[in-house]
């Protein structure tokens, strides 16, 4: 059943780049709002492993990480993750450099050796997130909640986190803090 919802998905996402010109819509257009139903649909009824596929799959096709080019800002993903069910999601040893996945839900996710380099994690739940060994240098941490997160290991310099929200997570000797905390 989470190889066929998983397809479905994939098979949505794949006919509107293909067909519906996905990549040239902005937030609120019909086109985007389809397909953030489709993915939020599939979300809610995906196990934690298969929620890593689809999240892996979107990042891959350039949906939901930013457009960086050289000596220009980097521009906003083309899908919106904002209210996104995450919770569970297992994707350890991935690549997720730049993605965008403010304001969701990631709670007891398992990041581990993840790079979440300039991700933004802006007002995400990381409650009881596994996040050891991963890279989240400069990532924006912003109001994230990190209460129980295991940041063993995992490399914050440079990432926007305060003080007070260190203190809710589990570092070690290992963890590379930023340089203001």
């Amino acid at each position: 059943m989470q190889q066929v919802i998983l397809h479905k998905l994939f098979d949505a996402i794949t006919d509107l780049v293909c067909h519906h010109n996905l990549y040239t819509t902005t937030k609120g257009d019909a086109i985007n709002a389809l397909a953030r139903a489709h993915l939020f649909t599939a979300l809610r009824q995906l196990d934690g492993q298969h929620k890593g596929l689809a999240i892996q799959f979107l990042y891959e096709a350039n949906l939901i990480g930013a457009h960086v080019v050289a000596d220009q800002p980097p521009t906003p993903p083309v899908l919106a993750l904002n209210g996104a069910d995450l919770r569970g999601l297992a994707l350890p040893n991935a690549n997720l450099a730049w993605a965008h996945l403010a304001v969701s839900d990631l709670s007891r996710a398992d990041l581990r050796n993840t790079c979440l380099i300039r991700a933004n994690l802006y007002a995400v739940d990381l409650i009881d997130a596994d996040l050891s060994h991963a890279n989240l240098c400069g990532a924006n941490l912003f109001m994230a909640d990190l209460r129980g997160a295991n940041c063993d290991g995992a490399d914050l310099r440079s990432a926007f986190i305060s003080p007070s929200q260190l203190a809710t997570v589990k570092v070690t000797e290992a963890t590379r803090l930023p340089d203001s905390v």
